[in-house]
């Protein structure tokens, strides 16, 4: 449904020293160490692959080592010890700016905030259907072409996952295998064993972090050790088709996660990825959602303003930002609309179109699965979106496409670079659905040499279909009112870090 800097090398952490990336092979000559070897193996060393000596970023053993204490009377850590450790070093690797030993987790203390977790005066402004009443060509119709959300009941009947998805259960069969919770400041992901997650979500003292650490895995359906989850559940009826898989597996986004997460986990607010639209399956416990439809003018700025304390956790955006967005102000000056509320409930699946604002706050421990999709109802703005966002996998997706789908294709053939009504679009090629990572944001084009060769191959393209405003391409005074908004954005935006250094 949906963003650094490296920690200084430590001796005896595991990373190649200079003299041993000189060091020689087995013919005598020199063995030269690749970039991302070293980058791997410094990662490798600072998140707990490699043993390691000396201390950590909040003064405790570092490493891997099950030892502690000096070298006389080391002491083998205790199975609780060690876990504690993991989940301590999971912490600090995703959310590097909060001190564990200093408290900051809890520092809000959300947890002993009835309010927060509170669905009293909710409204249920989401549309409820049956998949037992509705069919698949209603349902396009009714939802898909016109881009609404809605809530599907009846169509999670059968699924292994209703029985075999409990903690306890999940723990028995894959006890040993790491889950992603979270990314590291250098965007790797960061893993804890399912029997760690168990212990942190029944352990009160853990649980009163103000936004936990929870289960957001994109990758499970590819690891052999959680590839049996995919047998627990089945694509409901109206998300069959799925048109990425002609980019292929290895090249298409990632697409699917595995959801799990205590209270007050969840999602801050953001729109998913290259105009693909999303389902997600609620096995267990309940889901706050906050959505904001695509027509409404809204940035990300408007929903993410700086200097009000966000710190890119969904409990605390719901509790800082929300309320501003039920008030007159946001109403009645700025002219957005107010938020649609819905409360999920286990058995349902919430359908979000593509390009609607979403968060989500989890009020129980949950449980679920999500997928994001594209279909033919919603293929012109994927396609524009692709094109821009991923041009590489977007060549060889037109290509199986011309196969499989020659009338989309075609669709595609006919789409111009940036089409009028898509003047406002944004991209990220990254995808997340209703995920807490950043990178599920949307960010505006403002470069300006983006804009100037949009503008000239825009012109070219009128030129080679013979001039006026042939095949639907933008006119002149689109082009440059296009043209002067990003630039006035270039300008008005902070300057990244790679570009102050440029100057």
């Amino acid at each position: 449904m949906t963003a650094a800097a490296v920690e200084p090398t430590r001796s005896g952490a595991g990373v190649p020293s200079t003299k041993e990336a000189a060091a020689t092979n087995s013919s005598g000559s020199p063995t030269r160490v690749l970039p991302e070897t070293r980058d791997k193996a410094r990662h490798d060393a600072k998140y707990d692959k490699k043993k390691s000596k000396g201390k950590d970023a909040d003064g405790e053993a570092g490493g891997d080592s099950d030892k502690e204490g000096g070298k006389e009377g080391k002491r083998k850590l205790t199975p609780l010890e060690r876990c504690e450790k993991k989940i301590r070093a999971a912490k600090r690797a995703t959310r590097s700016e909060l001190s564990v030993s200093g408290g900051e987790w809890q520092k809000h203390g959300y947890a002993y905030d009835p309010k927060v977790l509170s669905a009293d005066g909710l409204g249920d402004d989401i549309e409820r259907i049956s998949a037992k009443d509705v069919s698949v060509e209603e349902f396009i119709e009714r939802f898909e072409r016109p881009c609404r959300p809605c809530v599907i009941t009846d169509a999670m009947e059968g699924w292994a996952a209703n029985r075999e998805w409990t903690y306890d259960k999940l723990r028995a069969k894959f006890g040993r295998h790491k889950f992603k919770v979270g990314s590291d400041d250098d965007g790797y992901a960061v893993r804890l064993k399912f029997n760690h997650i168990h212990h942190y979500v029944n352990d009160p003292a853990h649980m009163r972090d103000d936004s936990p650490l929870y289960i957001f895995d994109g990758s499970f359906g590819d690891k052999e050790g959680s590839q049996p989850l995919l047998k627990d559940y089945e694509v409901p009826k109206y998300f069959k088709e799925d048109l990425f898989r002609h980019a292929g597996e290895k090249r298409r986004p990632p697409y699917r996660w595995v959801v799990i997460g205590p209270p007050r986990s969840g999602s801050s607010v953001h729109v998913d990825p290259l105009a693909t639209s999303a389902w997600n399956a609620l096995i267990s416990g309940h889901k706050r959602w906050a959505l904001y439809p695509p027509n409404a003018g809204l940035t990300k700025p408007d929903l993410k303003p700086k200097g009000i304390g966000l710190d890119g956790e969904s409990v605390t955006w719901f509790q800082r930002m929300y309320p501003k967005t039920r008030g007159k102000e946001w109403t009645e000056v700025k002219g957005f609309p107010k938020p649609m509320d819905c409360v999920q409930k286990p058995g349902e699946i919430m359908y979000v179109p593509d390009g609607w604002w979403h968060a989500v706050l989890n009020l129980d421990h949950t449980v679920a699965v999500t997928q994001n999709v594209v279909t033919t109802a919603r293929f012109p703005k994927a396609w524009r979106m692709t094109k821009r966002g991923r041009p590489k996998m977007s060549a060889q997706w037109l290509r199986k496409l011309r196969t499989a789908r020659p009338d989309l294709a075609a669709v595609a053939d006919a789409q111009p670079w940036r089409a009028e009504e898509s003047a406002g679009e944004k991209t990220s090629s990254s995808s997340s659905s209703s995920s807490s990572e950043e990178s599920s944001d949307t960010e505006p084009d403002t470069d300006p040499a983006f804009v100037d060769a949009n503008a000239a191959a825009m012109k070219l393209n009128r030129l080679f279909l013979g001039g006026g405003n042939a095949g639907g391409v933008v006119g002149d005074e689109t082009l440059l009112e296009m043209a002067r908004e990003r630039k006035e954005r270039a300008e008005n935006e902070p300057a990244s870090p790679k570009k102050k250094r440029a100057r």
